[in-house]
Order: C-alpha cells, then sequence, then structure tokens
C-alpha cells in the first residue's frame, strides 16, 4: 500500500494521530498532504486541516484558519466540521459569540447524523423533560445514549434515586424497681409514644457498582445545597436516613449529586442535577398509616404496662389513676432532685418500694380513701422544694 493510500485511509476513518506514526514523514509533511488535499476539495481533509489548526498539534494554533477549513468542510457537508463551527460560535472563538448560527449549525450536525451533536440534543432534552417534571421521559432519554456517554449513564441513575418520607413510631419506657437483691422487681411504664421521620431514598437502578447519593434540599428561604442527608445506595436498595423535623421545616428535595466508587474517589460529584421539588412531608396515604400506627402503639403501651405491673402500681399512680398526674410528677421531681441525694431519703424510697405495691392494692378499690388521699396529696405538693 502507498504512502498516498495509507493518507487516503487515515482521512476516510478519521484518524489524524495514526499518520505519524505509520508513515515515515514527520507531522510537517503530514500536514502538507492534508493541505494539497484540501485545495483539490478533498471535504474529510478539509475537516482534518481545519482539527490540526484548531489543536496547534503540527503547527502554532491558528483559530482563523481552523475557522476557514471548516467552513469549506461544512459546505461539502461534513456533520462534524458543522458541530465545531456550532462549538466555535457558542465560545466566541474567533468568530463573536453567535446563539442563532450556533444553532443553525448544530442542527445542520443533528441532520447529517453527528453522534456529537445527536448525544448533546439528547442530553438537553432529558434536562428540560427534568424541568418540566416528567422524571420517565428523562431516564429514557438518559438511557438512549448512556452506553456512549458518561454524564447520561449518571442521569439514568439519578433518575432511579427515588424519594419519600417514611415515619415510624415507638415507645418511651421508664423502669423502676421495688424491693432488694433476690426479691427485687422491676416495673416497666410506657410514658409516651415518639414519632420518627425518615427520608427514604431507594436506587431503583440495575447497575452493581457502589453509587454515594446526597440529596440537594432547598429551604424554606429558597437556599439551595447539598445537605448532609445520604448515604451509600447499591442498586435495589433503600436507605433510611433520620430526619429532624424541626431542622429540615418546609424543606424539599429538589436535585441529587451521584458520586461513584469506580472512579476511585467521592471527593466531588461525577454527576449531578436539580429536579421538580420533591416535599419532605407525609402524603394522606402515610398520615392515615400513622394515625394507626400511633393507635396500635398505645394499645402496645397499655397492654405492656397491665402486664408489667404486679397486682396494681404505687400509691401516688393507684389514687390519680395515672403515672403523668401534674401531682405525681411532682413527687417523682421530689424523689429525683432531693430524697435521692441524701443516705435517708434513699432509705425511705427503699421501703416504700418494698411496701407500695400492697399500699396501692389497698387504695386502689377505694373511692373514698383515693379521694380523700389525692386531697392531702394535692396540699403537700404545693409546699413540696422543686
Amino acid at each position: 500500500m502507498s504512502e498516498q493510500d495509507d493518507i487516503q485511509k487515515a482521512i476516510a476513518n478519521n484518524e489524524l494521530y495514526a499518520i505519524g506514526g505509520n508513515l515515515p514523514a514527520d507531522w510537517k509533511e503530514a500536514f502538507e498532504v492534508y493541505a494539497n488535499l484540501a485545495k483539490q476539495g478533498e471535504v474529510k481533509a478539509q475537516y482534518n486541516l481545519g482539527y490540526l489548526y484548531y489543536k496547534g498539534d503540527a503547527m502554532e494554533q491558528d483559530l482563523a484558519m481552523a475557522y476557514d477549513c471548516y467552513q469549506k468542510a461544512a459546505d461539502g457537508g461534513d456533520p462534524r466540521a458543522h458541530y465545531n463551527l456550532a462549538y466555535m460560535y457558542e465560545r466566541g472563538e474567533h468568530v463573536p459569540p453567535n446563539s442563532i448560527k450556533a444553532k443553525e449549525h448544530m442542527e445542520q450536525a443533528i441532520a447529517l447524523g453527528d453522534e456529537r451533536a445527536n448525544i448533546r440534543a439528547t442530553l438537553a432534552n432529558a434536562k428540560a423533560a427534568l424541568k418540566q417534571g416528567d422524571r420517565d421521559k428523562a431516564k429514557n432519554l438518559f438511557a438512549s445514549i448512556a452506553a456512549n456517554n458518561k454524564e447520561a449513564e449518571m442521569g439514568v441513575i439519578a433518575c432511579n434515586v427515588e424519594f419519600k418520607c417514611g415515619y415510624s413510631t415507638h415507645i418511651n419506657y421508664s423502669y423502676h424497681s421495688s424491693g432488694s437483691e433476690a426479691n427485687k422487681k422491676f416495673w416497666k411504664w410506657g410514658e409516651s409514644i415518639g414519632t420518627d421521620l425518615n427520608l427514604l431514598m431507594t436506587n431503583t437502578s440495575l447497575q452493581g457498582w457502589t453509587t454515594l447519593v446526597k440529596a440537594i434540599t432547598r429551604a424554606s428561604d429558597d437556599y439551595v445545597g447539598i445537605s448532609n442527608i445520604g448515604g451509600i445506595l447499591r442498586a435495589g436498595e433503600t436507605l433510611a436516613t433520620p430526619i429532624d423535623p424541626e431542622d429540615f421545616a418546609g424543606t424539599t428535595v429538589c436535585g441529587v449529586a451521584i458520586y461513584s466508587d469506580r472512579e476511585g474517589s467521592v471527593d466531588k460529584p461525577i454527576y449531578s442535577f436539580p429536579f421538580p421539588d420533591i416535599p419532605l412531608e407525609a402524603s394522606e396515604e402515610e398520615i392515615s398509616s400513622l394515625r394507626e400506627k400511633v393507635m396500635h402503639t398505645q394499645a402496645e403501651m397499655e397492654r405492656q404496662n397491665k402486664a408489667a405491673k404486679p397486682g396494681g402500681c404505687f400509691v401516688l399512680t393507684a389514687c390519680y389513676g395515672s403515672y403523668d398526674a401534674p401531682t405525681v410528677l411532682a413527687f417523682r421531681q421530689f424523689r429525683d432532685n432531693h430524697l435521692e441525694n441524701h443516705w435517708l431519703g434513699r432509705k425511705f424510697i427503699a421501703w416504700y418500694y418494698t411496701h407500695g405495691p400492697k399500699l396501692a392494692e389497698y387504695v386502689e378499690d377505694k373511692p373514698g380513701l383515693r379521694a380523700a388521699s389525692r386531697h392531702f396529696f394535692n396540699q403537700l405538693a404545693k409546699i413540696l422544694p422543686r
């Protein structure tokens, strides 16, 4: 095969950097061959010559000559030349920035089948779909070019990260003891019902490699930033991240940032983009479910309390019918803040915990005695030190 044949093959395949390695000629001689072919009207040679002028590998960079060569190749129907001209018009390289001209050349590049132009147009359409709230359309567009574009690959994963709120309820318990040594008993009391709020993030992507996702949140003052909520999300996993309702009141998830250990670093996101806000608030279905959970938890608390109290309760609780009655609370505070701090007080507490259950059982079924006892305890509570 002759040198001319090698050059023609390189031109046909756009293998510019292969010429220097395949031919004995140096880059300057290869450039001269391109220039001669371009003068003869060889469209691909005109594009390649423009590329050499633009890059400045074979000679000093000359954007004016690059533009001229690209324009001639574009007039000859080269889609790559149209794409590069669009790029120069966008950035204002050699020519003043001109969005209209850039759009015209980009449309020509797409019409002529330039892969870079098609990818760019698909990315733009995917992001436009996101702004309109159509994540399914955006995901399909990203997926159509994901095999050839890193940004689109990350876009698919980002679209597959679903956010919603999750609520759970729990019982806050307090434990009290009576007796000592072998006769010591512990009584469990359900003091209150708590509710936890979690941001549930699900990665529905089929990619098996680890992805770190952080939610981008928008606070009530319109501040937008990557929050400290998030974590490692593998394919198909759901991560529950605790949320403080007070800290995140009025907050919405408005974007996603994706990191990957496949790149060897999670210092900055590989890809991130905003999407229509997803409020961190409970849906009507979740609120209804939460009410049912609270009622169920309340019933469970009562059942546990009944099972945990051997034959009755302490005297004050028996008199008032509630462990959380204000007067009962006042005496508990007096016990914790004063009696516990003195040895005589601790002796009284030990005696009370030993004999209190029997006294409570005696008082519990005597309404008159309970009423008289409440009056006495109400007056005594007024003079208790706090």
